[in-house]
Order: C-alpha cells, then sequence, then structure tokens
C-alpha cells in the first residue's frame, strides 16, 4: 500500500512556512460584539483564524493582570477566576487546569501576543458564535473563565488515555501524542470497540490491542505532555475522525493492520490507519 506521509511532511511543512510568514502581511479585520457590544479592541483574521491581542483582550473582559516571561516566550493570565498560559509559536493554551487545542499557533509581532480568538474566549468563560451572514463574531459572556479541570474531566478516562499516551507515544513529537489519543477516542466512540477508555485500552476481545497493558508500561506514570495531550483530546480534538488503527512497523510482530486497513498518515515513528 503507497503511503503519502512524506509528500503530506513536506505538504504541511510548506503551508506551516507560508502560514508563519502571514502576521507581517496585512490582515483583515473582523467585527467582534461581546455580548451585543462592539469589542474596541484589534482583532485579525490570517489563514481562517481570528486572533486577538491577548493583553488587550485581557484587560477588555475582565481585567486580568497579564505577564510575560522572555525566556519562555510565555504569556501567563492571571485573575480570581483564570490562570492561563500560552507560548508564542504555541498551539496549546493552558487555562484552569484544562488543555485547548488551536488549529493554528500563537505568534508574537512588535512586542504583541496575538492569540486565536476562539480558545482564548473559551478560556474567559465566552462562547463564541460566527455569523456567517454577517462576517461577524459573537462573544456571550457564560462563566467568569473556564471551568477547572478538576470538575470538566473525567478522572478515570484522563488518567487511562494519558497512561496509554504515555507508553505508546511518550518519546513521540506532541503531535504523536494527540494522534494516539485520538485513535483511543475514536475507537470510544465506534459501536465497534468499547465505550470507555479504559475498557478501549485493555480490550482484549479480538487479542491484546495495546502491547503496554501486556509489557507493564501502561502503568507508567504518564508525563506533563502526556497528560496534556490527554486532556486536549478529551476537550473534542481529532488529529482524523477515521483514525483507529496505529503501528510501528519495526516493533510489530504482527502487520494485521496495513494488510488489511486503509493508510492514513505518518507521525513520528508510527502509521495511523482507519476502516
Amino acid at each position: 500500500m503507497a503511503k503519502t506521509g512524506n509528500l503530506c511532511k513536506i505538504v504541511i511543512g510548506i503551508a506551516a512556512a507560508l502560514f508563519l510568514a502571514l502576521p507581517a502581511l496585512a490582515a483583515p479585520e473582523l467585527p467582534v460584539t461581546i455580548d451585543g457590544a462592539d469589542y474596541p479592541g484589534g482583532v485579525r483574521l490570517i489563514g481562517g483564524t481570528s486572533y486577538v491581542a491577548l493583553r488587550e483582550f485581557a484587560e477588555e473582559t475582565g481585567g486580568a493582570e497579564v505577564l510575560w516571561d522572555p525566556l519562555l516566550r510565555e504569556a501567563a493570565v492571571e485573575s480570581d477566576a483564570l490562570s492561563l498560559r500560552i507560548r508564542d509559536g504555541g498551539q496549546l493554551i493552558e487555562a484552569n487546569g484544562r488543555a485547548l487545542w488551536c488549529p493554528s499557533p500563537a505568534f508574537a509581532e512588535d512586542g504583541t501576543l496575538w492569540v486565536p480568538l476562539r480558545q482564548t474566549s473559551a478560556a474567559f468563560g465566552f462562547r463564541c458564535d460566527y455569523d456567517e451572514a454577517a462576517h461577524a463574531v459573537r462573544l456571550t459572556r457564560e462563566a467568569e473563565a473556564i471551568e477547572a479541570a478538576s470538575s470538566f474531566y473525567d478522572p478515570d478516562a484522563l488518567c487511562w488515555l494519558s497512561r496509554i499516551i504515555e507508553a505508546e507515544a511518550g518519546a513521540e513529537p506532541f503531535a504523536g501524542k494527540l494522534a494516539v489519543g485520538t485513535v483511543i477516542l475514536n475507537r470510544v466512540d465506534s459501536p465497534e470497540f468499547p465505550s470507555t477508555v479504559y475498557d478501549v485500552v485493555f480490550d482484549t476481545k479480538n487479542g491484546v490491542q495495546f502491547t503496554p497493558t501486556a509489557n507493564g508500561t501502561i502503568w507508567c506514570d504518564p508525563s506533563p505532555d502526556s497528560s496534556l495531550a490527554a486532556a486536549a483530546c478529551l476537550e473534542g480534538y481529532r488529529m482524523s475522525g477515521d483514525m483507529l488503527y496505529f503501528i510501528n512497523e519495526e516493533l510489530a510482530e504482527s502487520f494485521w493492520v496495513p494488510t488489511f486497513c486503509r493508510y492514513i498518515t505518518t507521525v513520528g515513528n508510527h502509521d495511523f490507519y482507519g476502516d
């Protein structure tokens, strides 16, 4: 079966390079309202993603303090209701322990950190709706800030998803961790597999599904990155809705998956497949 992984990586790399060059270009403004009132701050629409300046947005919507770490190139927002972190070039917003994955990265320009509006507004407690007819965004306050991770995530699901991601992709890049988490949760959603994370991980209906459950590495403590990847997937991120299997062909003993399943992509050392 022909693989297009290398070609995909080249195309993605070119696209990423073009995207990173975009902030220097003039970007169209996007009208935004907050509870019916016009948002007075700057908004930029770049590559289909709407951006706001983090410090300006924080001040306009809640008066939160924004601190900048020049060594980490990380912004921190602190208020009574919200603790938020995001790095220049990062695609992950950590907010009250939650992991909000952004389709496009934050970027710094002329001393201002621009961040994706949809995920940032969610962290600040807003529902974000796009009015296609008006080509505008409506933000509606629903809470003082995003619900904390301790009350939002199912602790059992977070535990076992973090563990299987660590065991299968602990040495992989963050994208590889997201890909493994995608497979697990796609199986949870599929009628062909068990309906909980734990049961998917330990599924033996057609033989051991994941080697770490047999060799014991499933019991290793997950790294912070593996836990963040698990949280991002539980927030709803999916690399692909079709991914149900993965294999490292250099370590595999069975090649049923590449023989009978449809190749989708390669991330790190794993090839991912669907039915």
